[in-house]
């Protein structure tokens, strides 16, 4: 053996030097171990298990920042130890701070080589504010209630006299079909093939990608290579620039094509822009719907109430945008339902170069920050009771006012995240799932099979990325006026 070492003694140094390089990797570092750190042991089997991130939270994070009096922690996270706000104030604080940008991510994670770093949600500076700017302007000319409207009686049309649907599924054909006519301005027709070739390639990518133990260390995508899946990827992105030269060619009425006129734009910036959109802007929507439909399944007395304001509003009308000022009540549970079942758990993590003030802890330079937006709302001192689902927290307010019963809401609710940074897609996402809800209202009565697996508490599925996604939600459907039809065995 080289330098005169046996193979015993090079399986001890190589097992000692893998002792000390874990170590090293799971060690709190010396400048943090002043700030509370949730135990680690029960995070990674948290991890490794496949526990979803809102149960994780509400298992593990928040009973421990409340034993400790603290709306900041340390939590082993993506391979590194990062400090998490769990309450919106210090949140909106730390977010809206001159000092701080965002972190850039490992280039090894395969989400990063799919969305690409150059659009509105991983730049920063100069970039950044000039995407947000054209991002805001191109979804500004376009709040497309009558194509969401269209979708909605494509959506009947699958439902037809009612009967047990899939209904996660449902909704993600439905906002994929959504984003892709009104942003990319291409039609997936996913309602009409859900089986079509681009959705099933999307799902297989997004399926491939999500491998728990390379979302925990990011470093194993350079240590162990997933080469099948980085093709996957690759090919899947030439596939959608390819649809983005086929809409130069046939500009129409969608935010790509708004963005194409804007001269700053560079082609990476198109790309990465037009990912990210289509993927965001459509599971996190998916699960809001997902939701809403959930608990007013749960709840017929609710449903009731929300159907007969509905048809005060909107009559047998075609919606627009203007009736939604009239259903308080249909607004206040969606926003309930974003809150409670938050689609995008996380914010981005930021970095600062000087040391910060963050909820009373001392945060050191370089170190991943991120205001955890789940946390956030199932924190008992923002919003009380937080595991019950309550409507009346958004009736007296917009946008800020105290709300009825001190059950919390206004600038506690950060479901598109707070300030400029907040998602520039917010009234899109909202009007979307508006138009569904309503119309569905107003042609059917919905409830929860009895053998429902969500029949204690909605189930979201495993997501590598953070997002809250209920998995196998059926629902019974009856049209208004017919005889319910039975659900198939």
């Amino acid at each position: 053996m080289a330098f005169g070492l046996s193979v015993v003694d090079f399986a001890v140094v190589t097992c000692v030097a893998s002792a000390f390089a874990l170590y090293r990797l799971f060690s709190v570092p010396s400048h943090l171990r002043h700030i509370p750190t949730v135990p680690l042991l029960p995070l990674l089997y948290s991890y490794f298990s496949g526990e979803v991130e809102e149960q994780r939270i509400k298992r593990l994070v928040l009973p421990f920042a409340e034993k400790k009096d603290t709306s900041v922690v340390l939590v082993f996270c993506l391979g590194d130890w990062m400090v998490q706000v769990l309450d919106p104030k210090v949140g909106k604080q730390l977010l809206e701070s001159p000092h701080v940008r965002k972190q850039p991510q490992p280039a090894d994670m395969l989400l990063w080589r799919l969305i690409g770093r150059n659009n509105v949600f991983m730049s920063d500076g100069a970039m950044w504010k000039r995407q947000s700017r054209i991002m805001h302007d191109a979804l500004k000319q376009t709040t497309p209630v009558h194509v969401f409207a269209d979708l909605a009686r494509t959506t009947m049309g699958i439902l037809g006299d009612g009967g047990r649907v899939r209904w996660n599924d449902l909704t993600n054909r439905y906002t994929l079909d959504a984003v892709g006519t009104t942003v990319i301005g291409y039609d997936f027709q996913a309602l009409k093939h859900p089986h079509g070739s681009f959705v099933r390639r999307y799902h297989d990518v997004m399926a491939a990608i999500a491998s728990p133990a390379y979302v925990v260390f990011p470093k194993l995508e350079r240590w162990l290579p997933r080469r099948g899946v980085r093709k996957m990827v690759d090919d899947f992105v030439a596939d959608f620039v390819g649809l983005i030269n086929e809409k130069k060619l046939s500009p129409g009425n969608d935010v790509l094509t708004f963005m194409f006129d804007e001269p700053e734009m560079t082609e990476d910036e198109y790309r990465d822009n037009s990912i990210v959109t289509f993927i965001g802007g459509h599971d996190t929507t998916a699960g809001a719907l997902s939701t809403s439909v959930y608990f007013l399944a749960r709840d017929p007395a609710l449903q009731a109430r929300v159907r007969a304001e509905v048809l005060a509003a909107l009559g047998p009308e075609e919606p627009r945008a203007a009736h939604y000022a009239a259903t308080p009540l249909l607004n206040a549970v969606i926003r309930e339902s974003l809150r409670h079942n938050t689609p995008t758990n996380i914010t981005v993590p930021r970095v600062a170069d000087v040391p910060l003030d963050v909820g009373g802890w001392a945060v050191p330079p370089g170190t991943p920050m991120a205001l955890h937006m789940c946390a956030a709302h199932h924190n008992a001192r923002v919003f009380p009771r937080p595991d019950a689902f309550a409507p009346e927290r958004f009736l007296r307010e917009e946008d800020g006012a105290a709300t009825l019963d001190g059950l919390g809401g206004g600038g506690a609710w950060v479901s598109f995240g707070l300030g400029a940074r907040r998602c520039p897609a917010k009234n899109f996402s909202l009007y979307e799932q508006r138009v569904l809800i309503s119309m569905l209202l107003r042609e059917y009565r919905w409830t929860l099979p009895e053998d429902s697996v969500h029949r204690d508490f909605l189930k979201n599925g495993f997501s590598a990325f953070a997002l809250s996604l209920p998995e196998k939600l059926d629902i019974d459907f009856v049209r208004i006026g017919e005889k319910p039809v039975p659900s198939p065995v």
